[in-house]
């Protein structure tokens, strides 16, 4: 049986999160390299909250699935015979054997490759073939009804595919309130996925939204930022902001700097009115909004030290797709990720943050890095997701 977060890190390291930021210690080590606490954020975080698993442009067509691990767990993302995003545990319920270990397109059925158990899209058992023997001495009755894929709660929140193991957090249309208000000036139905990738980070999945602050952003991302950018006269350019689902940076639209673009602006208020807009969505999930695209990534944790990063980049209309964008969009993701599109190239933003989180990783092994602590000026965010995740795992 898994410890409580009390018996993991001890009352001591918690009370010292627990303290205004200008005197509080950040997470112990064993929160980033422990198996046993990744154990119990699966148990108590993941499975419980509304957790982001993927984009619904990644099953486009009914009949389009794809598998995904949510807190340890397989499950099957599809679109139903309806249009309609829904999601199974992806276990036959024969012999627990993984239904689907691909992604598939234009599927009628799902199909366990075992002993050839179907379902249909709606996960209802179809055929368990011979499973009583012949047809002419049947042994006993199997009732489909009872049988069939186990469903997982599941919404959609504009492309973003969220769901609840549980089936006990409040609905995802409540839960996401705030950031729905959040970016209510904003027509996001009118953006269309342009890229996405994923990679693999040598990391802790915490350290990513450890990184929601703008302190390291002139230092390690100097190629693209000047402090300026962040902090003059005397004041930060930006505001921190918090709510039940969400961690945001807030430029006013005065502070926010202006670049040359040929996509469309994304449909909103005016140009000089426009906030910038950067959001952490508790627990997995970034979101990143210039003037003319979006840039969401999805976090997923692997292990203690390997986090899966799924990268989306999304444009209006058919600047999405058409070739008279393909070398804008080549650009928008170069600067975001590089040319060469591994951690390793260092030629955009968040490469740099991901190779860095790597050495995080490996200094988190040292003793010495249970000290860490929050600027009080710069890491507000910070401070606030260690404290919820800290809520969560009680």
């Amino acid at each position: 049986m898994t410890r409580t977060i009390e018996e993991i890190l001890g009352n001591d390291a918690i009370a010292a999160v627990r303290r205004p930021i200008a005197e509080a210690r950040g997470l112990p080590s064993v929160a980033y390299t422990g198996q046993e606490f990744f154990e119990l954020e699966q148990q108590r975080l993941f499975a419980r909250t509304w957790t982001c698993v993927g984009f619904a442009h990644e099953v486009p067509e009914p009949g389009d699935a794809r598998p995904v691990m949510v807190a340890g767990l397989p499950l099957i993302l599809l679109r139903d015979g309806d249009g309609t995003v829904r999601s199974f545990h992806n276990v036959c319920r024969h012999r627990a054997t993984i239904v689907l270990r691909e992604p598939k397109s234009g599927l009628t059925e799902l199909q366990c490759p075992y002993h050839h158990w179907t379902y249909g899209l709606d996960g209802n058992l179809k055929a368990a073939p011979f499973f009583n023997g012949p047809t002419s001495k049947p042994i006993g009755t199997l009732d489909t009804s009872k049988n069939g894929l186990v469903p997982v709660r599941t919404g959609v929140w504009h492309q973003f595919v969220f769901v609840n193991l549980s089936g006990e957090a409040p609905p995802l249309e409540e839960y996401l309130g705030p950031l729905s208000e959040l970016y209510s000036d904003y027509d996001l139905d009118s953006l269309r996925a342009g890229y996405t990738m994923s990679v693999e980070i040598k990391s802790n999945w915490k350290l990513l939204p450890d990184n929601w602050e703008n302190y390291h952003a002139a230092y390690l991302h100097g190629k693209f930022f000047e402090m300026k950018d962040f902090f003059k006269d005397d004041k930060l350019t930006y505001e921190d902001h918090t709510s039940d689902c969400y961690m945001a940076n807030i430029t006013p639209a005065a502070n926010r700097r202006r670049r040359k673009t040929v996509f469309p602006l994304i449909p909103g208020p005016p140009e000089d009115k426009r906030r910038g807009l950067s959001t952490h969505v508790f627990p997995n999930t970034t979101m990143t909004m210039p003037p003319d695209h979006f840039a969401p990534v999805i976090y997923t944790p692997i292990a203690p030290d390997r986090t899966e990063a799924k990268m989306a980049w999304f444009f209006v209309g058919d600047a999405a797709t058409s070739p008279e964008y393909a070398e804008a969009r080549e650009k928008c993701v170069d600067r975001w990720f590089g040319k060469s599109r591994t951690i390793e190239g260092l030629d955009g933003v968040r490469n740099e943050d991901y190779d860095l989180m790597q050495t995080q990783q490996v200094a988190r092994l040292s003793p010495v890095a249970d000290q860490v602590q929050f600027s009080p000026y710069w890491e507000n965010l910070v401070h606030h997701f260690q404290n919820k995740l800290i809520d969560a795992l009680m």
